[in-house]
């Protein structure tokens, strides 16, 4: 009986075992992500030491916070658009920002420039214009697509 209750405690580290390299293989093998646990362990050079950071990575929740502050080996994306009232806004107002960035002008498409801070509404109206199509590429295109779309003309 002593010995069919270590055969399944093997049994459960095996697949524990299993389970972090399965969630780990989901970061490149010499990056583990950024994060808390980038920071703490420096030498990455084993696979348990990968496995390791990168659930340290996982349940820190510091992989996040550094993405979207750029901070603990992240780098903050380039296209990335933080403003919740612009996701609304856009979300709301995809048929009428069409028209106006269609157009070159417009509220939505003024209230747009204003939510994402730019200085020069007449340049970045007609930068959208010209680039219509790749914007909304679709009849389906949602509101973060346009949103990641018209962050590259900024």
């Amino acid at each position: 009986m002593n010995q069919n209750l270590e055969e399944i405690n093997m049994k459960k580290i095996i697949s524990l075992i299993a389970a972090i390299g399965l969630t780990t293989s989901m970061y490149a093998n010499d990056n583990t992500g950024c994060g808390l646990g980038s920071l703490v362990i420096k030498d990455q050079s084993t696979v348990m030491l990968q496995v390791l950071a990168a659930t340290t990575n996982g349940t820190s929740g510091s992989q996040t916070f550094g993405i979207t502050s750029g901070t603990s080996n992240c780098n903050k994306p380039s296209n990335f658009v933080a403003n919740d009232k612009l996701n609304q806004f856009v979300g709301e107002n995809m048929d009428e920002l069409a028209l106006d960035i269609s157009a070159g002008k417009g509220e939505t498409l003024s209230t747009v420039a204003k939510l994402m801070n730019v200085e020069n509404t007449p340049e970045f109206s007609a930068k959208l214009q010209a680039n219509f199509s790749n914007i909304y590429t679709s009849e389906n295109v949602t509101s973060a697509t346009v949103i990641d779309s018209i962050a590259k003309y900024m």
